[in-house]
């Protein structure tokens, strides 16, 4: 009988024992990975088990800028199951460097539920063998030149970084990542669909990624590209979604054409139609190009070349930490007149008045402020428009404007935050389909690059 009742009492501390355990691993979680076919899709796939039939598997995608998505993957129930979630880059495009994690959540029909550990992934146009340097505030991936090439490119981007550091506080939470593709052709076939064949460049300011057309011997054009992209990068995710919609196009312009050279010049094209816009008092009113800029190669040149100039006229007339002022003043949303009241103690065309005398131009007649409504040009800025091509400093290189875009929001359940459609912002010369308005010259210079 005492023999009898030890084995009983062996036995309920074995059920005590086991029950919870076998509770908690009523489902079990075989295999978790991830597969990067780009630029075609993404493959998640899932193989679980459990005692009763699996009724159902979500992913959960987690972006490191972007929030997070949950979609339902597609499996036969069973005991065991094999589920995949499929993401089609042609209709939920991602460009290459988005990072995050990603996770599944799988219930069965005795209502038990698993979540899976979380693991990593990253979106890799692995068609090429990429060469990076990188330092904490961002990375350059490129696979045309070679590694002089790269460097070249990248201690001009750090020299850049470093003095709009210096310059305006602005600093750099998440490593930026910048892609440099050496044919045209595997340039576009990098791009979402959507995209004119014509772009030189594209900037999705939300996961803080630039992809630009940077022929391996065109080192000059990418030594100015790079870090006027990473300058609007910078800038962009400082003022964040409310500023940038009431950020001046010529203050975003001038500040990224600034830091392309440390100290900053003007190249010699932009500075001669600048003084040829001067003696022949054909400049272009500084509230026109608070919007978008014209589409017109001189024009478009001369809208870069002024909007430089004003940059550098705040920065000489009242100083570094008003500049740091008026940024913080645009993260807030507040409107363009306002800000510069409130720091420069000046509005707009007061603004404009004493730089025409500081650089020598007549003084401009204002006009009512009925007339101030500024262009609607396509421009190379943080918005939703195209950018037209202005000329490159070489001869012979083609321009390619820079398309600025953030990622159109992934469909099904809940998509991360982003964009409805992709910003098309160009910000550099496409020379490609504005052949005809543009001519030769633009196709040297692309200040595509520009947003």
């Amino acid at each position: 009988m005492k023999r009898v009742l030890f084995f009983l009492f062996l036995v309920m501390v074995m059920l005590l024992v086991v029950a919870p355990v076998g509770a908690q691993e009523a489902i079990t979680v075989t295999t978790s990975q991830f597969t990067c076919n780009f630029r075609k899709e993404l493959l998640f796939e899932l193989d679980a088990q459990s005692q009763v039939p699996i009724t159902r598997v979500e992913l959960v995608v987690e972006f490191a800028s972007t929030g997070s998505f949950r979609g339902a993957a597609k499996f036969e129930e069973g005991t065991r199951v094999h589920a995949t979630y499929t993401w089609n880059l042609e209709q939920k495009y991602l460009p290459p460097g988005v990072a995050g994690q990603f996770w599944w959540e799988i219930t069965d029909q005795a209502g038990s539920r698993k979540t899976s550990a979380k693991q990593p992934f990253r979106v890799e146009d692995n068609r090429f063998k990429w060469q990076t340097l990188s330092e904490p505030r961002f990375a350059l991936h490129w696979y045309g030149g070679g590694a002089s090439f790269g460097k070249a490119i990248f201690e001009r981007a750090v020299s850049a970084m470093d003095a709009l550091q210096k310059d305006t506080g602005v600093t750099v939470e998440r490593q930026l990542q910048i892609f440099l593709y050496d044919k045209r052709a595997d340039f576009l076939s990098a791009l979402e669909p959507v995209v004119n064949d014509w772009v030189g460049g594209r900037a999705y300011t939300d996961h803080g990624i630039t992809l630009i057309h940077v022929g391996a011997n065109d080192l000059s054009f990418g030594l100015v590209a790079t870090p006027h992209e990473l300058t609007h990068l910078i800038i962009h995710r400082k003022l964040g979604d409310i500023g940038t919609a009431g950020f001046p196009r010529w203050l975003d312009e001038g500040l990224a054409m600034y830091y392309e050279f440390v100290p900053p010049q003007l190249e010699p094209e932009y500075e001669t139609i600048l003084k040829r816009a001067i003696q022949n008092d054909t400049l272009l009113p500084l509230r026109t190009l608070s919007g978008n800029f014209a589409t017109d190669a001189r024009q478009a040149t001369l809208s870069y070349a002024q909007s430089f100039s004003v940059v550098d006229f705040i920065y000489r007339r009242y100083g570094k930490d008003k500049m740091a002022q008026m940024l913080l003043e645009f993260k807030q949303g507040n409107a363009f007149d306002d800000v510069f009241r409130r720091v420069l103690g000046v509005d707009t065309d007061g603004l404009e008045v004493a730089w025409r005398q500081d650089i020598g131009a007549k003084p401009r007649a204002i006009p009512t402020r009925a007339a101030l409504a500024p262009t609607a040009f396509p421009t190379f800025s943080l918005s939703t428009d195209l950018t037209a091509p202005t000329p490159r400093r070489e001869a012979t290189a083609a321009v390619t404007p820079i398309a600025r875009a953030m990622t159109p929001a992934p469909v099904p359940t809940a998509a991360p935050r982003a964009a409805a459609n992709p910003l098309t912002q160009v910000c550099g010369g496409g020379l490609m389909a504005l052949w005809g308005v543009v001519g030769v010259a633009l196709y040297r210079r692309w200040r595509g690059a520009r947003g």
